[in-house]
């Protein structure tokens, strides 16, 4: 998520983060990692943080801090991230993934399930099956 650059200290625990996010320390930068991490537009990260685009593209201009359920929203996605990318163990693999349909979710692209705190969940339980070789 950048660490200090982006959320203004060093994050070690959960507890870390929540303090950042409460004192509205994280900044739209987080999104913008994000975004450019796995290939998302504004229209879909503007979807996932339940905001409208043009929200977001203010918030990108004028460089803002993420209110707590979007900072809360941003390290869920990062979670899914970082899972990912090491159970693909390369992250092209884990894009591709992501934009391909996948039984194990009725047919659906993984990338539409992050617009939902139960939908990223459930991907994160999808990736520690696929981990264990029981999906792929």
């Amino acid at each position: 998520m950048g660490g200090p650059k982006n959320i203004g200290r060093d994050i070690h625990t959960r507890l870390d983060f929540i303090k950042a996010s409460r004192e509205g320390a994280v900044s739209i930068a987080v999104v913008k990692s994000i975004q450019n991490k796995i290939h998302l537009t504004n229209k879909m990260m503007s979807s996932i943080l339940e905001i409208s685009e043009s929200t977001l593209q203010r918030h990108i201009k004028e460089d803002r801090k993420l209110k707590k359920a979007e900072s809360e929203t941003a390290y869920e996605v990062s979670k899914v991230i970082a899972k990912g990318i090491e159970v693909f163990e390369d992250e092209n693999d884990f894009n591709e993934w992501l934009y391909t349909k996948n039984t194990a979710l009725g047919e659906e692209r993984p990338i539409d399930w992050l617009d939902s705190s139960i939908g990223r969940e459930q991907l994160l339980d999808l990736l520690v099956s696929i981990e264990h070789g029981m999906y792929s």
